[in-house]
């Protein structure tokens, strides 16, 4: 229970980072997953028009995006229409989003089988700082890869023209590094 309360305590510490980071980042700054910028957020959910989303423009958008995804999955899953999802509906949709993106111990395993020298079961610092430099080392080279006007980091075409191709090898593994 104490690692449930952990693990969701990092994710909302994570996701309001990238929250303040989206505050916090110049209009027109490209960032953020899925083609979600900041620059998008704050026109789509700057109620008072000030630049940047308040805790009540936060909290809406939050609600909003909550809401979206719920009626996505309502309308994806909800086979007997009955506007909620029953509890094999609920297993359908466990089971859909497994095969699209593995089980939630996928990664640690793999962060686990590539970087646990000591094969104790957990990553210790000198450990995770291999796993730190790997992961940067990726990224630098996705970055050399798909950077078309050379400006040292991922534009949105840059990281769609990333996408597409990924998308495109789904299946045959993971992209080669070049």
């Amino acid at each position: 229970m104490i690692k449930v309360i952990g693990t969701a305590a990092a994710v909302a510490l994570a996701a309001s980072t990238a929250w303040v980071a989206a505050q916090d980042a110049p209009a027109g700054d490209e960032r953020g997953r899925k083609g979600r910028d900041a620059a998008s957020l704050i026109e789509r959910y700057d109620a008072d028009k000030d630049g940047k989303l308040d805790q009540q423009e936060l909290e809406a958008a939050h609600a909003a995006r909550g809401e979206a995804m719920k009626a996505r999955m309502l309308e994806r899953f909800d086979a007997n229409k009955n506007g909620v999802l029953d509890p094999e509906e609920k297993e359908a949709a466990r089971q859909a989003f497994r095969g699209r993106r593995g089980h939630r111990g996928a990664g640690k395993a793999r962060l686990l089988e590539q970087f646990d020298a000591n094969k104790n079961g957990v990553l210790d610092p000198e450990e995770k700082e291999a796993a730190k430099a790997a992961r940067e080392q990726r990224r630098a080279e996705l970055v050399k890869r798909f950077d078309a006007n050379g400006d040292g980091k991922l534009d949105q075409t840059e990281r769609e023209a990333a996408r597409k191709e990924f998308r495109g090898r789904r299946g045959e593994g993971r992209p080669e590094q070049n």
